[in-house]
């Protein structure tokens, strides 16, 4: 038992990957996991059991047995025999073979019939876990040959290559710009920030392009990790610029979170840019809107539930129960001085999340109008249209065009 413990926590190390080992009776004698698993998830895994013992007890000794549930989350296990006598398994997962996008998540929702409120958590789970395409089945071999056979505890050296240039030693203007052009673009990155903190969406759009800059070399044959991690670096300074713009901790957090999901989930440069826009606009709208020296206590408690639910089934009612305003006076307040209803206000923040899913071009129609909070196609058809002039599929036309030409 204690050389099977250090092979399993030989192979969570080497892999980052959850690992269980059952007995025959499916009973838990080892469980290495970063315990942030839904529930639901758990008790999925739980129904695999039988038939991945079924199938081990069948195989020979060397084999392993792979298999994906219905949460597309994919497992591999291997049999602990004793004497040629099935003892039990050793269970590893769960990770991914496909890269998590929106669709993927909402027809995982679909599949297993998870309400909307499943959404968040299963971002966050997926986000957390390793994917091994398509290396799975070279590690499904490095896995076997790991538990099969007698472990044997390495040592490590370490040498130095004298020949080597010290790092340390080396100056920034050596591998990057000069110090002039290094001085231009922190200004640029000063006033980007300025704008941003007091509200100022044009001017923050336009000094994007000042703050621009190639910092490929920081990820060596890369470049779209290390667009990331620079995407990452401005979804941390947009936040705080509008947190000095008066923009309350958790709306930003909500802000925060959403676009690290979608930065990591990325797979391209030009969706990188429209995400860096997209940041500047709602962090500046944030400050527009929710800035502590602006609106009323209640205008300002239903803005902020809005843009954090804006995706659920909500209306003044709720809305007024939810942040304990009576419903009457929210909608007074909320027309005085937005100028809008909470109905028109609700429907407006719908369709700009859908416009932007649009035009990342990863989600049909039909899927983004239930993703933002639509509970009917057609009625979802008619708003959009109200609102900007033109049918969803209509605008996605001509978004497409619009990048087809700047091409």
């Amino acid at each position: 038992m204690e050389e099977l413990i250090s092979k399993c926590w030989q192979i969570k190390n080497a892999f980052n990957i959850g690992i269980q080992v059952l007995d025959n009776q499916f009973k838990t004698i080892l469980h290495i996991s970063d315990d942030h698993e839904p529930l639901v998830i758990i008790e999925t895994r739980k129904r695999m059991y039988l038939n991945l013992q079924h199938a081990l007890i069948k195989a020979d000794r060397n084999s392993f047995c792979y298999y994906t549930d219905s949460f597309q989350l994919s497992y591999m296990a291997v049999a602990i025999q004793e004497d040629e006598l099935h003892k039990g398994m050793v269970v590893v997962g769960p990770f991914l073979n496909d890269r998590v996008t929106d669709n993927f998540i909402w027809k995982v929702m679909k599949d297993n019939r998870l309400e909307n409120n499943w959404l968040k958590p299963l971002e966050l789970f997926y986000k957390s876990l390793v994917n091994l395409a398509p290396s799975y089945l070279a590690i499904g071999d490095l896995i076997v040959n790991i538990l099969v056979n007698p472990h044997i505890k390495s040592q490590i050296i370490t040498t130095k290559n004298e020949d080597e240039q010290n790092w340390a030693d080396i100056q920034p203007q050596e591998y990057d710009q000069d110090g002039m052009e290094i001085k231009i673009r922190y200004e640029a990155e000063k006033k980007l920030l300025h704008f941003i903190e007091i509200g100022d969406k044009e001017n923050a759009r336009k000094a994007i392009f000042e703050h621009a800059g190639d910092f490929s070399y920081r990820v060596p044959g890369n470049p779209l990790r290390a667009r990331k991690n620079l995407t990452f670096s401005g979804n941390t300074m947009f936040r705080i610029a509008a947190s000095k713009g008066g923009v309350e901790p958790q709306y930003l957090h909500a802000i925060s979170e959403k676009y690290a999901l979608k930065i990591e989930g990325s797979v391209s440069m030009s969706e990188l840019d429209a995400l860096n826009f997209s940041m500047v606009d709602e962090y500046c709208a944030a400050v527009n809107n929710f800035a502590i020296k602006g609106h009323s206590p209640v205008v300002k408690k239903a803005l902020m539930y809005i843009n954090l639910h804006f995706n659920e089934s909500i209306n003044l009612q709720s809305i007024a129960d939810e942040i304990g305003f009576n419903r009457t006076y929210l909608a007074k307040k909320f027309k005085n001085e937005m100028n809008l209803t909470v109905i028109d206000y609700i429907q407006r923040k719908r369709i700009d999340e859908a416009i932007f899913l649009i035009e990342l071009g990863r989600s049909s129609i039909t899927e983004i109008g239930m993703q933002v909070g639509f509970s009917s196609y057609n009625y979802f058809c008619k708003v959009f249209k109200d609102i900007k002039g033109m049918t969803a599929s209509e605008y996605k036309g001509s978004n497409q065009l619009g990048n087809g030409a700047n091409a």
